[in-house]
This record gives structure tokens, sequence and C-alpha cells, in this order.
């Protein structure tokens, strides 16, 4: 084995070649957020929940309530995010979306996806280990983005409690560390730049001379060369005569440069303060600013010769807006226009002015909703960011710039869904399986044209099927559901508890069907906030129990009004039996009225 080197012990980084900017050896990478799950594959929400105290504001926001679990009449969930997946509310974890987002990034030119990561063991961990199967089936790399701050949050000490000093922090990193280099930065999967492993560090953990110790206990396989560390710069800068004034250089970054990492950009800083034209957000920037942000890596990084900068990375982004999240528990709405499109163009140009200098790009981010930066196709924004990523990869890779494959990971997503509902209804679904693996190794390989006709015989296939399906719609009203207490007033009260019992009829109808899909529908009074879930359990017998019982879980934002709202009802979780007991449970400080089901019922 070999240990890692770092500059800051000895001069060897210096002493390595720098990574030829080739042409096809480019790369392209995109920062993954998550994670995000759904309660049919996952028994909860994730990152597309957010309930948060926003009273620091100045927008006079005060709160963030987006109540996943609920739909509205299109079926549209109330996610934390100001776009709406094109795809739907999906789980990160659920290997047909996974295919789905792989697919997509590689049609749109991109070589890999880099985690946000913390730790061993923690849930974005779980994300990494369910991604790579995937990405090594169709040729894609999966790195990281290290968030080594999450291991200096008390979060690490949830899970481990014997792990609760900043010293005992610190010989974790270095197991950490260790493990990317075995599991991450080697292997079929591994981001490689010139042959060279790399990983972006997001901080803000490690300090320069903790990183420097548990970079010392960590060996190379051998053969391996000394990984590329880009190093996250983010500095803010100021408002100088409203003109944004970025940060050239700082001891900070010096010290992280000493220790062979490469300064490398992320979200650009936003000075510009709230005015009657952003009148949602405490801060935003200008498309001006953003160049203006991104110029100091070029002059100080792309161009320069220093041999230690052995992988030079530009950096885009698409625009923001973290209403979703509010910083994270900053309480401070951020925004910067796409402006349909134009700022993410503007930042491409930038750095393809600067392409023969640069090994790579960074994205940020394909997924991450919550702050508003996603390229992931959108209802709102279609696949535009996609066609934009491929036109300039294209040109940085020195490639052809064939559109015709970006619409067809969806179709076979779509497809994939399909026919799994055809399977559970009993039908024989292995011709059209059939077809749609052979389609997505086309789409994977750039055979666009013979994935295409793969995807319309299995629609041909799946259509075929879905006509011999014997559907009919059940509905059950209020007014023949039982209840455990009686309704105040046509008002019931799910405190402390609220059991509704489907009638007998309905529930042997759901167990007569092969599968189903289905939903509650009811109004809820908007009450002032009390800090307190209201939960919606049903019966399960999937396992852990505690986990899929639950059908949904929200909060009141204090609006004083009646809503109506509709809760999706996954056959894979609730159990409908005629032996006693309850259907679903209300629990919690909530009023509520015009209960009803409502299902589609196939044979």
């Amino acid at each position: 084995m070999t240990p890692l080197r770092i500059s800051l012990a000895a001069a060897a980084l210096l002493l390595l070649p720098a990574a030829a900017p080739a042409q096809n050896g480019k790369k392209i990478y995109a920062d993954y957020h998550g994670v995000r799950y759904t309660r049919a594959h996952d028994g909860k929400l994730g990152r597309w929940e957010m309930h948060a105290e926003t009273a620091k504001s100045k927008t006079g926001r005060k709160t963030l309530c987006y109540n996943a679990d609920f739909m509205d009449a299109a079926g549209r969930h109330d996610i934390a995010a100001a776009a709406y997946p094109q795809a739907g509310m999906q789980s990160n974890l659920d290997p047909d979306y996974i295919e789905y987002q792989i697919l997509s990034a590689k049609a749109a030119g991109i070589d890999g996806f880099f985690i946000e990561w913390g730790f061993m063991d923690h849930e974005n961990d779980k994300l990494l280990k369910a991604m790579q199967p995937v990405a090594a089936k169709y040729g894609f790399e999966i790195g990281v983005n290290w968030c080594d701050g999450w291991l200096y949050y008390d979060w690490i000490t949830r899970m481990h409690p014997e792990i609760d000093t900043r010293e005992a922090k610190t010989e974790h990193y270095a197991r950490c560390y260790q493990y990317l280099v075995d599991n991450v930065l080697s292997g079929p999967t591994a981001p490689t730049v010139g042959g060279r492993p790399v990983f972006y560090l997001f901080g803000p953990g490690a300090q320069p001379v903790e990183y420097a110790y548990a970079a010392s206990k960590v060996r190379l396989p051998e053969g391996m060369p000394q990984p590329a560390v880009l190093r996250r710069w983010a500095e803010w800068g100021t408002l100088e005569a409203n003109r944004y004034v970025p940060v050239r250089w700082s001891p900070e970054i010096q010290s992280w440069k000493e220790l062979g990492m490469i300064p490398t950009a992320w979200l650009p800083a936003r000075v510009r303060p709230m005015d009657a034209a952003h009148p949602h957000w405490d801060h935003y920037a200008e498309p001006d600013d953003l160049i203006e942000f991104m110029k100091p890596f070029r002059d100080s990084v792309w161009m320069s010769a220093d041999p230690a900068y052995t992988v030079k990375s530009g950096f885009v982004m698409p625009g923001m807006d973290n209403r979703g999240c509010a910083g994270w528990g900053g309480q401070h709405f951020y925004y910067i226009p796409r402006d349909g499109g134009w700022t993410y163009e503007r930042m491409w140009e930038f750095s393809m002015a600067s392409r023969d200098s640069l090994d790579m790009m960074f994205i940020a981010s394909w997924s991450d909703y919550t702050e508003g930066h996603e390229i992931e196709p959108t209802v709102e924004n279609g696949d535009r960011e996609l066609r934009t990523t491929l036109h300039y990869a294209a040109q940085f890779k020195e490639m052809p710039e064939d559109a015709s494959g970006i619409a067809l990971p969806a179709r076979l997503f779509g497809l994939r869904k399909r026919s799994e509902y055809l399977a559970a209804a009993r039908r024989k679904t292995a011709d059209a399986d059939a077809l749609l693996d052979r389609a997505a190794a086309e789409i994977a390989r750039g055979s666009y044209a013979e994935a295409a006709e793969r995807l319309s015989a299995a629609e041909a296939a799946v259509d075929a099927l879905e006509k011999t399906l014997k559907n009919r719609t059940l509905d059950v009203p209020e007014s023949e559901l039982r209840f455990s207490s009686d309704a105040v007033h046509g008002v019931r009260y799910a405190s402390p508890e609220l059991k509704v019992y489907l009638p007998e009829t309905a529930v042997r109808s759901l167990i007569a069907a092969r599968t189903h899909t289905g939903y509650l529908e009811f109004e809820y009074f908007d009450d002032a906030p009390t800090g307190d879930f209201v939960f919606l359990y049903s019966r399960t017998e999937r396992q852990p129990k505690d986990i899929f019982a639950t059908v949904a879980k929200f909060k009141t934002d204090g609006t004083g009004t009646w809503k109506r709202v509709r809760v999706e009802l996954a056959p894979e979780n609730v159990l409908y039996a005629t032996t006693p007991g309850f259907t679903l449970m209300f629990k919690g400080k909530l009023k509520l009225r015009d209960v009803s089901f409502h299902y589609t019922l196939s044979r």
C-alpha cells in the first residue's frame, strides 16, 4: 500500500505531472443532492419534506411547511422545492429511478455524479452504495462531494455515541477517508480525470491540520495516483458602488492549497439585499455577479502553471431559489435567476473560453431541489438544462452533439413503472421487460435510434397487456365510513386519535383486486402551528412496521383556512383485512371533515 502524500509534509505532489487537458479525456461531473424517499419505496420522505422556522428572514415569511405527503388534484406533491421534477416525486433508492437519472445524465454528456456524502453509514452512504451497481452497469462514475462538516456536527455522535470529541471525530475522519479510497476512488465506478482519482471537498469540517493528520494515515492501493482534491472556495466578496467585487485570495484557501488541494468554485455569492423586484429573497445575485465571482478561479487556478493543480475544474450552475429550505436552518432566502436558461449558458460560455486549460467541469447540481439549482428535468424548465449541458459538453469533450437521446430515459422510466403495475396485476411482462433492458443498454451506448425502436416495441407490448386489465373505480364517501368518534357540527377531531373504518364490502373488493392505486381525500383546518406533527397510520404487514405503518405526517401552517388534500395509499404498505381493526388512524391536534377513499382496482 502507498501512503497518501500531502504537500504540508512533503513537496512530492509538486513533482506529479499535470493532468493533460486532452480532448476526449476531459470529464463532466454533477453534484448529487439527497436523500429523497417515498412512502411506497422507503416508508419515509427525506428531503422532499421540510418544516422550519424562518422568522429571522426579512421577507416576512415565518415558516416553511412543505407537507410532501399531500397531493393536489393533479397528483402533484407539496415538495420542498421551487420546481417540480418531471418524473414526479420518486425515491432516490429506487433502481428504476437511479437508472433514469444516470441514463439522462449520460445522454447529456455527463460522466458521473458526486454524491453529497458525510461519513460511513450515513443515509447518503446508502445512496452511494445503491448507485454504484447501476452506474457500473451503464459505464457511469460515482464520486463524492465530501461534506465533512457533517462528521464534525453532532450527527455522527447520534449514530456512534463514542465519537463525541473533536479528536475522536478526526480519527473517524481518517477511517472515512480510507473507506473512500478503498470503495469509491478505486473500482469500476471510480471518478478519474487523466487517470487520477478525484473528489470534491466541500467542508466545513476538518481544519487543515486535522485534514493533514487524517490524510497521513491513509494508504493508497498499489499503483493508484495521488487523488486530486478539489477544495470548495466560496468566499463571499462585497458589493461596492452596486458592483460585485470577489475575493481574489485568502489565507484560508492558501492553507488548503499548501496541502495540495485545488481551489474550485461552488455557488456564486449572493450579496445584493432584498428590493422591490426581489421581495421573496433576503439576498440575490445578478447574472453579471456570477461572472465576476468566477474570474479569480480563471486567473489564479485555471491559467496557472502550478504543477500542484493536477486537475483543473471549471464550474457551472443554472440559477438558485432556496425557498425549499431557506438556508438549511439559516432562515435566509437566496436567489439567482435562471433567466430562461441564459444564466446557465453564460456560465458555460465563461468556462469554455478557458476550456484548453480545464480538465473537467463540475455542475451544481443534478438534484438539489431544496436550494433550487437542479438541472434534472422539471415541469417548469423541461429538459432545457440537459440540452444546454450536452451542447457545451460536445464542445468541451470534442464529441458529437446528438440530442436524440435526451428524452429516451424518461420514456424508459415511464414504461418500467407501467410494466411494474402490470406485473403486480399478474400479467406476464418478461418480453416487455427484456425490450426495456435492451433499450437501456443502447441508451447507455449512445445507440439512440436503436433504443427508440426498442422502446416503441416495448410500449406496444405494454399497451397490449394493459388492454387485458379489468379496471373499475371504487369510491367510498364519508357517509359509508365508520369512525371511532362522532362528528361535532360536521367536524371531526384527531386528538387524541381518530380511527377510520372502510365498510366490509369495500375491503373485500380491495382484497379481491390483484393490485390497485388509491388515495384518501379530506379537508383539514389549517390552524395555528403547534410545532407537533399530525400522523396518519395504517395497519401493515410490511417490515419494519413502525416505518411502513406511517401513511402521512404533516403540520399545520396557520393560514386559518380549510384545505382539501389527497394522500396516496400505497398498496405495498396499507393492510386491508376483514379481521377487526381500523383502516386508517389520525393522531394529533387536527380538525377535519369530508373524508373519502378513492381507488382504481385492477384484475
